[in-house]
């Protein structure tokens, strides 16, 4: 592309955002499908006892359905199968190939990428989705058997796209990577090859031979009819979700593009409606394509090569408006269809195609032969038209299209079908109720923060100084009322900002593929909790975290094959991810079955690096939190994965962001897990508000498991000096409130004062106040920049008098605690 337009421009910023959807979706999928895959022979899997089979009893390489099926020139002699569809759903088959629904779904992204980067000429992702595309149909259809090294050459095939679409964004062509395009095609048609080799050694000549075939076969329009004529081709696994998504935008970009040939037929010299128009369709276009809805792809498709004519400058007067206008019906009631379960096909679908058609011919003939004004200039479009409108699937369109059918009147038949459509339309009742709306992320910040100065303010209205002492029963139940109201808006704020982890969690299979695939062990990742939600700014803060735990899960964690038979352990390693809302937080956990953490090493490693004092008595979790020091690795050699000691500080700092905290429990030989807790909202908690002397505080309500005046007989005061107050039968120790805030309590006997236990990672304390005030709602403020981070404090609020108030931090008073409990040891 030499120069291109905005409008040209935003469709290729659309292609970018949708194909980087599409390879979120790929890369998942191609692993589980590698994953899926196992080395069987058939008459061991299916148990066969026809001894006479030339395969019985022997391990071939090359697959039984090529040999003894239906496929190609097997001689179809074995007794499970009739057809080459019993080969292809086939135990053995499905154990070797892969789910044909898994494939197909793969099949399908790759050639909906193609087709749309064909459709911009982008040359160089066209030629890799389509290499990778003749790779999968042979894999699908059992001309080859599935490889280990296919599974790592889609993904190399993915990790091209990404790196094409950065340079596609800024640069609008993918010129700047012939090369890597060049290399990774080269790679899939070398894989192809071989693979044709495998699957016949009798052939391997000759499949040599064909090796140049995979290029000739990348013609515009053959994959496209391969595609049509198998009916197995397309098949794209949809969910639920997935097709409520799509009614709901189809509907929406329907209504979109009404209202512009509305607006285009009274201002037909308006070329922003004409652009606007162009990108609705376009834009429905892709979705449908996206689905393998076919009828309404080429509908929308010749709609909008009439639009793209338009808007390089052909008068076609206002009838391709009327005539689109009943297009859109029948497009709608075909999406009303969809939702109510019906399979999506328009019933006189050539007709509404050839009468574009034959209006476009038309209206150009017209011109040719009628003079343009010589004082009038002849308006030339900006961009040659044709390659962005006559895509490879166009071409095979109009050849598949039947020629005997009969062309419909130039105007009539539009108006009827319109008409039809508008009556089915009628018939159906209301349009489909749209269920979601888009919102901008910013525009939801801003909210929270409304709601939170909100809560201010009702706290600063109900416990107003001026109305202390009065009873006023009406104005404390419309309180209530107002806090009950104020809750609710709040909860449900909160829940708009909540997106599921599925997204993150499986872009981590790619990464556990990648570092089993460099360190040469073997592992798998299963996910547990996809559906739990959290706070989408949250999710993308523990993105990097999550990364490098997994990393050092894999380098560190998870023994080679060797030493993991040797130890009695199965040859494949497991790693858990999952998420789950416990006590008010989510609860994402990182487990594997690996050698675990050696509590010795990391000890002398800390001594080494004089992190801690040698001879020091610590806890084992004590020790395992030494990971998350800066610099701190126990790794014996710095590898490309891990071991400069920098990943797991990275963890501590980013969950420091997010008010979060991280447990470590491991069993040397056994394993290693690793929890993060995350509030499920920063911006606004439960509170319990306290006093010590003329000062006040605020301490989370979820870390409070009860309070007590404590009786003298409890106390108890140990050889070291340290306070302990018996809490049943345990001895908790006491944090004392006023000498971490700096004031004087009313009385400095423990007796005299409340103690409130509180409890964060199975760990109590004691903090000792001396009178609690009561519960409210408390927005979280941040520590202004020149008072820096103050341990055992997470923030501060507004009371209802306009003071500010700190909020303790639970966790930062444990370790405090601790630490004194380690001095006066």
């Amino acid at each position: 592309m030499t120069s291109i337009n905005d409008d040209q421009i935003e469709i290729i910023q659309e292609f970018v955002t949708e194909s980087r959807d599409m390879i979120d979706q790929l890369e998942p999928t191609i692993i589980e499908l590698g994953q899926s895959v196992h080395d069987v022979h058939c008459w061991e899997h299916l148990g066969c006892q026809e001894t006479i089979c030339p395969r019985h009893d022997k391990k071939l390489d090359f697959p039984c359905w090529l040999q003894w099926g239906h496929i190609n020139e097997g001689n179809g002699r074995c007794v499970y199968t009739e057809s080459k569809q019993d080969c292809l759903s086939c135990a053995v088959f499905l154990a070797i190939n892969g789910d044909g629904t898994t494939m197909n779904a793969i099949f399908r992204l790759f050639h909906s990428m193609k087709g749309s980067a064909g459709f911009l000429e982008l040359d160089h992702v066209t030629r890799v989705a389509h290499t990778a595309e003749n790779l999968l149909d042979l894999i699908r259809n059992g001309g080859v058997r599935m490889q280990a090294e296919h599974v790592n050459l889609l993904c190399e095939a993915c990790d091209f796209a990404k790196e094409a679409l950065d340079f596609v964004e800024q640069n609008f062509c993918d010129d700047g990577v012939s090369e890597q395009a060049q290399e990774i095609a080269a790679k899939l048609d070398e894989a192809i090859r071989i693979a044709k080799e495998l699957a016949d050694p009798a052939k391997g000549q000759e499949a040599g031979q064909r090796g140049e075939d995979t290029q000739q076969a990348g013609a515009p329009g053959n994959e496209d009819s391969v595609a049509e004529n198998d009916p197995f081709a397309l098949q794209l696994t949809i969910t639920a979700e997935m097709m409520d998504r799509f009614v709901q935008e189809g509907d929406e970009l329907l209504q979109n593009v009404e209202q512009g040939l509305l607006k285009w037929e009274g201002n037909l010299e308006n070329a922003d409606i004409i652009a606007e128009l162009f990108r609705n369709i376009h834009s429905f276009k892709g979705n449908c394509g996206f689905f393998g809805f076919a009828d309404m792809e080429k509908l929308s498709h010749q709609m909008e090569t009439v639009l793209d004519a338009v808007k390089s400058g052909t008068d076609l007067g206002t009838e391709p408006a009327e005539m689109m206008l009943g297009q859109i019906d029948i497009l709608r009631d075909t999406v009303s269809d969809l939702a109510d379960g019906g399979p999506g096909r328009i019933a006189d679908l050539d007709p509404q195609i050839k009468a574009l058609a034959d209006l476009m011919a038309r209206k150009k003939q017209e011109s040719a032969e009628t003079p343009a004004p010589s004082e009038t200039p002849v308006r030339q479009p900006e961009m040659q038209p044709e390659p962005l409108t006559s895509p490879p699937q166009a071409d095979a369109d109009k050849e598949n299209a039947p020629k005997a059918a009969p062309a419909p009147p130039k105007t009539k038949a539009p108006a009827s079908a319109a008409t039809g459509a508008a009556s089915a339309k009628a018939a159906k009742g209301t349009p489909l109720k749209r269920q979601d709306i888009r919102v901008e992320l910013e525009k939801l910040d801003n909210l929270i923060n409304l709601i939170g100065e909100m809560v201010i303010a009702e706290n600063m209205l109900l416990r107003n100084p001026d109305l202390e002492g009065l009873e006023l029963e009406n104005f404390t139940k419309a309180g209530q009322h107002m806090s009950k109201l104020v809750r609710e808006l709040q909860e449900m704020a909160m829940l708009i900002r909540m997106v599921p982890v599925s997204g993150l969690f499986r872009r981590m299979i790619r990464l556990v593929h990648d570092l089993s695939v460099k360190s040469g062990k073997k592992a798998e990742l299963k996910l547990i909790g996809e559906d739990t939600e959290m706070d989408k700014t949250v999710i993308e803060t523990i993105t990097d975290p999550l990364v490098h735990i997994l990393r050092n899960s894999l380098d560190h964690g998870i023994e080679p094959p060797a030493e993991r038979i040797a130890a009695g352990k199965p040859e494949k390693g497991t790693v858990k991810l999952s998420a789950c809302h416990e006590e008010g937080e989510v609860w994402i956990t990182i487990e594997d079955d690996g050698r675990g953490l050696d509590r010795d090493k990391i000890l002398a490693k800390a001594v080494s690096k004089g992190v801690v004092e040698e001879g020091a008595e610590m806890s084992d979790k004590a020790v395992f939190n030494l990971i998350f020091a800066p610099g701190f690795s126990t790794a014996d050699k710095i590898t490309d994965i891990s071991g400069r000691g920098v990943g797991m500080d990275v963890v501590k700092q980013n969950l420091d962001k997010i008010k979060g905290t991280v447990e470590v429990s491991s069993k040397l030989g056994a394993g290693t897990c690793i929890k993060l807790r995350i509030p499920l909202t920063m911006a606004i908690i439960d509170g319990m508000l306290v006093r010590v002397g003329q000062s006040k505080a605020i301490v989370p309500i979820l870390a409070i498991k009860e309070a007590f005046r404590p009786q003298a007989g409890a106390i108890t005061t140990t050889p070291d000096g340290e306070k302990l107050v018996r809490v049943r039968e345990n001895f908790q120790p006491v944090i004392k409130l006023h000498e971490i805030l700096g004031k004087q309590p009313d009385s400095y006997n423990f007796e005299d004062g409340i103690l409130i236990v509180l409890e964060s990672q199975e760990t109590r304390v004691c903090l000792l106040v001396d009178e609690i005030l009561g519960q409210q709602q408390t927005v979280i403020k941040g520590l202004s920049n020149y008072i820096g981070s103050v341990r055992g404090v997470s923030g501060c609020t507004i009371l209802g008098n306009g003071e500010v108030c700190l909020i303790m931090d639970v966790n930062g008073l444990l370790e405090m605690s601790g630490e004194t409990a380690m001095v006066n040891s």
